[in-house]
């Protein structure tokens, strides 16, 4: 749901510049309602959102180990990336989900092996994640832009 809703605002986005119609929105509404829309069409609105479901692991380490230690484990994790490591997790779950659902369903079938951690090159990473990770992030980038 949560990638979807990108796509939607995104896509909603663009439609409003380029057809023209947040502009015209914006010119014919008086103050009242123009505050109103533009508050909605708001883009930092989804940092805000971010930032409010960052607060409670905040709160729990906070309880847990202390405000401090809270406040400094929040910094290191935005220091090692780790919003990027969660957004390409989050990308991968979306995709195999939405694959599953499509195509039918999928078994866990056990190993009986631990996981194992491999460094691979970029261009098999670019086999096994293209689909589902670079031609959408090119997609959002250029929607970005």
């Amino acid at each position: 749901v949560t990638v979807l809703i990108v796509y939607v605002f995104l896509y909603g986005r663009l439609y409003l510049v380029l057809s023209g119609l947040e502009k015209e929105l914006l010119r014919h509404t008086n103050s009242q309602q123009s505050k109103a829309l533009e508050s909605a069409l708001a883009t930092q609105s989804v940092f805000q959102l971010g930032l409010l479901l960052v607060l409670p692991m905040v709160m729990e380490i906070g309880l847990e180990k202390g405000f401090r230690t809270a406040i400094g484990e929040f910094i290191i994790m935005q220091l090692q990336l780790a919003p990027v490591f969660f957004t390409f997790q989050l990308g991968t779950k979306a995709h195999y989900y939405g694959r599953t659902i499509l195509h039918g369903g999928a078994k866990y079938r056990p190993t009986g092996r631990g996981f194992g951690v491999e460094h691979l090159k970029f261009a098999a990473n670019y086999r096994m994640y293209s689909r589902s990770h670079f031609v959408k992030g090119l997609e959002l980038m250029i929607l970005l832009i």
